[in-house]
């Protein structure tokens, strides 16, 4: 699984110990914060992990600039 930075870092900051705790974190900054400039990116890493299957990795790609 491919994450963008700014989705790394919002993983970084709101991880929890397991993939549930993750999401439940990301949904609950996603439905505080609705102004927040990163909803987008946590919206977008909210799908990505929800997709992720067991066992997978997740890896880091930079944007061109």
């Amino acid at each position: 699984m491919q994450l963008t930075v700014k989705e790394m870092e919002l993983l970084c900051i709101f991880h929890a110990g397991s993939k549930s705790a993750t999401l439940e974190a990301l949904q609950g900054a996603a439905s505080a914060g609705q102004a927040d400039p990163r909803i987008a990116n946590i919206n977008s890493l909210v799908g990505k992990l929800s997709k992720m299957q067991e066992n997978i990795t997740a890896y880091i790609t930079f944007e061109s600039a």
